[in-house]
């Protein structure tokens, strides 16, 4: 039905005189925010993974703040912010957020030299947003039949250049991705194959500017064209 919608949606904005188009195009983009986005960020995957990574090796225990594992890290008080170091919901006055990004508060930015990606940043930030949670505390993004066709996300988001947009199968299909402005012009579309189950296929936008966009996925089954899902995506530079 939302694939419809936006094809619908967009051929009927182009059919409009020049004068009416602007008010189209808002109406548009705030219908498409109503639907859902994105899953959460998971902590071991995506966040503790980041810290073995790049942090532990260096930094594993020291000032405060102890990386080792989600309840280390949660239980942490750093030496100079004075609380602890992850404020659940509130990225910009947790003290993990201050050090890993340009010119902290305290000391010099970590790891040392700032070696952690903006991708990584996002990340972080994004869980900390979220609640700091050690696991998913929404259903949304999470697999419940392994025999429908389903949207999980795009991951990390925000991101910088480039994102990992996942969805599920249930047999052998070619599917597409379209890429849209905010305005709904078409900015990327992929096209590819994939086998049964989950499927994992990245987006590079490095060409385009910071902003919102929105993305669909849709398969062909049997000759006929299906809307896996669809979600908005946020490029920062």
């Amino acid at each position: 039905m939302l694939l419809d919608y936006i094809e619908w949606s967009l051929f009927f904005i182009h059919q409009t005189p020049n004068t009416m188009k602007k008010s189209y195009y808002s109406f548009f983009i705030i219908l498409l925010f109503s639907f859902p986005a994105t899953a959460q960020i998971d902590y071991n995957s995506q966040v503790q993974s980041i810290f073995n990574a790049r942090c532990i090796a260096c930094h594993g225990s020291n000032g405060g703040v102890d990386l080792g594992s989600f309840e280390k890290l949660m239980g942490s008080t750093g030496t100079n912010y004075g609380n602890r170091v992850v404020v659940p919901n509130e990225p910009d006055s947790s003290g993990l957020v201050d050090k890993i990004e340009a010119n902290p508060m305290f000391g010099g930015r970590m790891p040392v030299g700032g070696t952690l990606t903006q991708e990584q940043i996002n990340t972080i930030r994004q869980w900390i947003s979220e609640g700091a949670n050690k696991v998913i505390t929404s259903t949304e993004g999470e697999i419940t039949d392994p025999s429908e066709f389903k949207l999980i996300g795009n991951f990390p988001n925000p991101f910088n250049p480039s994102t990992q947009i996942q969805f599920q199968v249930p047999q052998a299909v070619q599917y597409t991705i379209s890429i849209f402005t905010a305005h709904g012009q078409l900015v990327a579309e992929q096209v590819g194959n994939a086998s049964a189950g989950r499927v994992q296929v990245p987006v590079n936008l490095a060409t385009s500017p910071t902003g919102m966009y929105f993305y669909k996925v849709t398969a062909i089954q049997n000759g006929s064209s299906i809307l896996i899902g669809s979600g908005k995506m946020t490029l920062i530079k």
